[in-house]
């Protein structure tokens, strides 16, 4: 999941949370001069079980079906995205850009990505509609649904929706994600949208929020889980993948799927407009896109698959509770309007929130 924190070395299972919120643990092999061209496909990758598992379980298939080879670009969001512009549209330095939506709404906005031919990739006529972008320009392979996480021996009445995070029992013991990570950047606008019914309401937003103060604050999902573990924080904003993890790992934690939606981290799979190999880009998109590599994906990560011929077994329906139409929990938003205004609102975060 994960997309603006700090890339930090942690274990293994705090690393996966991380993934999801694009941050990565290791640098990118493929720079600039890593040139989209040729039988090889550069794809970007998060390092750690991310990498590990698209390295063993994924490419070699691909590679199989297909012929060639796959390279990964291992890296961040904001190294991928300063590679595209400093080469130009033109000479994309990736084939594939696997990012979350928020910074591909503005390389899609800036005109970075091509569009599915539907007879290039038919699997996307299978997957969710709210998952795809326009103009078919890019797609959401898989989802981690975001709700609230607690520890089930430290609060004896736990919140039922978003604004009973408001709650006076919940202050000084409440963790919220710092702006400059997706997630939080997310709840500032859907602050505006539970309390003033429009999440561009960023003025009610901050306002409220600074309600909620004394909180714990991080920008990093492995944090967040390290404050929920030892007991630093009775409640957090949590993916819920990070949540069966932990719980799975002994510790005491449920979640709640808050009675006004759930946002998410997700994984957005795009073709740039520069490679030289879209026949092979749109065959990998059409790949994560299939039915079975979906279910790997389910299975390894507890997440959501976008495929809706992809059914979650009822053993697996406790862990990955958001699944087939109930996709349309998850709320939307306005990623363009967002993005002009993160400078300012990172800004003023900084000043009216963590000052």
């Amino acid at each position: 999941m994960r997309s603006a924190g700090r890339s930090r070395h942690r274990a293994a299972g705090v690393i996966l949370t991380l993934l999801f919120v694009s941050v990565s643990l290791l640098a990118a092999p493929g720079g600039p001069g890593a040139r989209a061209q040729g039988p090889q496909l550069v794809v970007t990758s998060y390092g750690g079980a991310w990498e590990q598992f698209m390295r063993k379980e994924i490419l070699p298939e691909f590679e199989r079906q297909t012929g060639g080879k796959v390279e990964l670009a291992v890296g961040l969001s904001k190294d991928w995205t300063a590679n595209m512009y400093a080469a130009g549209m033109d000479k994309a330095p990736y084939d594939i850009v696997i990012t979350n939506e928020i910074w591909a709404a503005e390389h899609r906005r800036k005109g970075f990505y091509a569009p599915f031919p539907p007879d290039k990739v038919p699997n996307l006529k299978d997957v969710h509609p709210l998952a795809k972008m326009k103009d078919n320009t890019g797609v959401l392979f898989i989802l981690l649904p975001i709700g609230i996480g607690y520890r089930t021996d430290l609060v004896k009445t736990p919140p039922r929706s978003w604004k009973e995070l408001w709650k006076p029992e919940y202050k000084g013991k409440l963790g919220l994600y710092t702006i400059t990570n997706t997630a939080g950047g997310i709840f500032l606008m859907l602050t505006g949208k539970i309390w003033g019914g429009d999440y561009k309401k960023a003025d009610l937003a901050f306002d409220k929020i600074k309600e909620l103060k004394p909180f714990r604050q991080t920008d990093f999902s492995g944090n967040m889980e390290a404050l929920l573990t030892q007991g630093e924080i009775h409640v957090g904003v949590l993916d819920i993948p990070a949540v069966v993890r932990l719980r799975k790992g002994g510790v005491k934690i449920g979640y709640i799927i808050p009675a006004e939606g759930m946002y998410m981290f997700e994984q957005d799979v795009n073709v740039t407009k520069g490679s030289r190999n879209k026949d092979r880009a749109f065959a990998f998109v059409n790949f994560l896109l299939s039915p079975p590599i979906q279910e790997k994906w389910m299975r390894q990560f507890w997440a959501t698959p976008t495929n809706l011929k992809v059914k979650v077994p009822l053993d697996l329906q406790v862990d990955i509770p958001i699944h087939g139409e109930g996709i349309r929990k998850i709320l939307q938003w306005d990623w363009d309007w967002y993005n002009d205004n993160k400078e300012n609102f990172i800004r003023r975060w900084t000043r009216e929130i963590s000052g």
